[in-house]
């Protein structure tokens, strides 16, 4: 059994050709159908039609003093005999007209007029119109004593329209419109060579049009397949912005991603390498200070084992941040909401950084009015704020100051946190949250990062679903801020 991967799709070209083929198709059949099925019954059709507005036309006429040019323009713009009996002076036959050469109507008296027609028009209300087969009437409707068969004998069909009517003055007119039926079938031979020869220029004109259409719409998307395969290959592409509206847009997007691609490609290696620094940094401590107590007498000191657990806490805390950003892409990191404090929060964990505040003489303040409750998570809600001040001591200005301030107003709470550095240009603001993005290579001071923590506070603060920014100006400083909804104290 084939796989489904094994089994070709049909191609663009294959696809506009069938497409354009069944349309072709389609529209034939149906001028096939009309043109010769039903051209037949459509001709009839219009030909009873036709007599019935004529019916109308000779009624409206009979009082008129010109009747006999009226009725001849009449006779002679539509082909069709016309003969006008009045019943009420002895059957005359008052007009005649002859416009076909083989009508039936001038090959009866008007006794056989009246016996055939008479009767059975007001039988149905005045007027009768039927369709007369040139064998049925010489077999049915001629009179011996009047003429020869050879005189009477027509040789088409015919449509016959019988009318009687009576006018305001009494008088009772017959009158029978004749229109020959002309043979279609030669017609209809015709039109079928015709349809023959217009089915094949037709297939062949569109399999033409459809190479031409695929041609122009394929190969924009086929050299963007190769292209894309380029690009997988790592190879430097631009695609071709060409052809259909919709293949510039697509080949636009191609364009984005393949920037977006080397741009994260970029920011990957830049990762590594901040990752690596980062990593050897403490190794080599640990590696050091282990080497000298195991070697030195008298090195195996209080103070060199804390610089060993410091060291190993700082490892641990790389790998777990690499973790955390890891689970919350792939989307299985867990939140543990409940109602907290989240001033206590912000004020504990400012609280921690009293160690750089008493030695290293960094100002780290927290200002706030009220306290402030929210429905979070308590440690990831930490872990936001222990980045973002973080990410405020390494980038803070030569005063060392670092501000982070409650703002409670209108049910909702803003943390922000505020640094004096350098700043970051506008162009760059949109990036910062990137996982791998960096807004300088080197830093001022020695609290190297990864470049991860603020793609961990938007991971964190998403899932939270709350509102969070930052804005900046160079040589002024950052303020990066998240806002949540209050609630109620328990």
């Amino acid at each position: 059994m084939k796989n489904k991967r094994d089994i070709k799709t049909p191609s663009i070209r294959s696809r506009i050709f069938m497409s354009m083929l069944i349309v072709v198709c389609v529209m034939l059949l149906i001028i096939w159908v009309t043109q010769t099925v039903f051209l037949t019954s459509m001709y009839r059709y219009v030909k009873i039609d036709d007599m019935e507005k004529m019916v109308k036309k000779v009624n409206n006429c009979l009082n008129d003093d010109n009747l006999a040019q009226v009725l001849d323009s009449i006779s002679e713009e539509h082909e069709t005999c016309i003969t006008v009996l009045n019943l009420s002076k002895s059957n005359d036959i008052i007009y005649n007209s002859h416009s076909l050469h083989d009508c039936i109507i001038h090959k009866m008296t008007a006794e056989d007029i009246i016996k055939h027609w008479h009767t059975e028009s007001v039988r149905n209300g005045g007027s009768v119109t039927k369709i007369i087969s040139s064998d049925e009437f010489n077999d049915s409707y001629y009179s011996s004593d009047s003429f020869t068969k050879d005189e009477l004998e027509v040789h088409s069909d015919c449509v016959i329209t019988v009318n009687v009517t009576e006018l305001e003055n009494g008088d009772t007119y017959l009158y029978v419109l004749n229109s020959s039926v002309e043979p279609v079938m030669a017609t209809i031979r015709t039109l079928r060579i015709q349809l023959v020869s217009i089915s094949f220029l037709m297939i062949a004109v569109t399999g033409l049009i459809s190479v031409i259409l695929s041609k122009r719409i394929a190969s924009p998307i086929t050299n963007m397949s190769k292209d894309v395969k380029r690009l997988v290959m790592g190879e430097p592409v631009t695609f071709e912005e060409t052809g259909t509206e919709e293949t510039v847009e697509l080949a636009k997007t191609l364009n984005s991603m393949s920037e977006d691609l080397k741009r994260v490609d970029k920011m990957q290696k830049e990762l590594i390498a901040n990752i690596s620094h980062d990593l050897r940094t403490p190794l080599t401590m640990i590696s050091g200070y282990s080497e000298v107590m195991r070697d030195i007498p008298g090195e195996n000191t209080p103070e060199n084992m804390q610089v060993i657990i410091d060291e190993a806490a700082r490892l641990s805390s790389l790998v777990n941040d690499l973790l955390d950003l890891s689970k919350f892409q792939t989307g299985v990191q867990v939140l543990n909401c409940r109602v907290i404090n989240l001033t206590e929060t912000v004020k504990s964990a400012v609280t921690r950084y009293e160690h750089l505040i008493s030695h290293e003489g960094y100002n780290i303040s927290f200002l706030y009015d009220e306290e402030a409750y929210i429905f979070a998570d308590e440690i990831r809600i930490l872990q936001v704020i222990y980045n973002l001040v973080n990410n405020a001591i390494n980038y803070t200005g030569d005063d060392k100051t670092v501000t982070v301030r409650q703002i409670v107003k209108d049910g909702y709470v803003k943390i922000q946190i505020i640094d004096t550095g350098c700043g970051i240009a506008q162009d760059e603001l949109h990036l910062i949250w990137d996982r791998y993005y960096k807004v300088d290579k080197v830093h001022a001071r020695a609290k190297v990062g990864t470049g991860i923590g603020l793609s961990i506070v938007k991971s964190i603060l998403t899932i939270h679903d709350c509102s969070f920014g930052v804005s900046s100006e160079l040589d002024k400083g950052s303020t990066f801020w998240f806002e949540f909804k209050t609630v109620n104290e328990k």
